[in-house]
């Protein structure tokens, strides 16, 4: 799916969201449950060596801004952080999660 057309967009403009609602704030940075499937069934179809990439390249600085952008981020890394003994006794169960593995 191509990406939006970002004409016009003024990444640098005041923060959109000082003119939202507190409640509908907190509700933006909230995390998805649909989304978190998303991702989760994203990590799944990758493959060991894509897998085996993404461990390389987000460290967990960058991991802590990307769960800035998606929240979603965070309960599949606390997962994967409190589920690491069972991964390790039942790999065929659960593939192997590249970076979320290795952020803490």
């Amino acid at each position: 799916m191509p990406m939006p057309d970002m004409a016009g967009a003024n990444m640098n403009s005041e923060n959109p969201m000082q003119n939202l609602p507190p409640e509908a704030q907190a509700s933006l940075l909230e995390p998805n449950e649909e989304i978190g499937a998303m991702l989760v069934a994203r990590l799944s179809a990758m493959t060991p060596q894509e897998l085996q990439m993404i461990d390389r390249v987000i460290t967990p600085e960058v991991a802590q801004v990307l769960t800035k952008l998606l929240p979603e981020l965070q309960e599949l890394i606390a997962a994967v952080e409190g589920g690491g003994e069972q991964m390790a006794q039942a790999p065929q169960q659960a593939p192997a999660m590249g970076a979320l593995g290795g952020m803490g």
